[in-house]
């Protein structure tokens, strides 16, 4: 699976990498809007992903939080998803 768009670049990693974070997506292909096409996709879809909420604090003492996404539905689910933004 070889993503021609940002919808199926948003599946692929959901596919092919088992946890990983926004930050994680963003070193790998600057794609900033994983958020923002997952959502769109789940809307389309149902739910594809599980959010996992990571909470740390900062150097400077402020407690914040992220998400670790990873996938809810197999991978067939996922390539058929993939294969209808084609």
């Amino acid at each position: 699976m070889k993503p021609k768009n940002q919808h199926q670049q948003a599946i692929y990693y959901l596919s092919n990498w088992q946890k990983f974070s926004l930050k994680d997506v963003i070193n790998d292909s600057m794609f900033f809007k994983f958020q923002t096409r997952l959502s769109e996709i789940e809307a389309e879809h149902g739910q594809i992903a599980i959010r996992e909420q990571v909470k740390f604090t900062s150097k400077f003492g402020r407690k914040s939080k992220y998400y670790v996404y990873s996938a809810c539905v197999n991978n067939i689910k996922l390539k058929e998803i993939f294969e209808s933004y084609d």
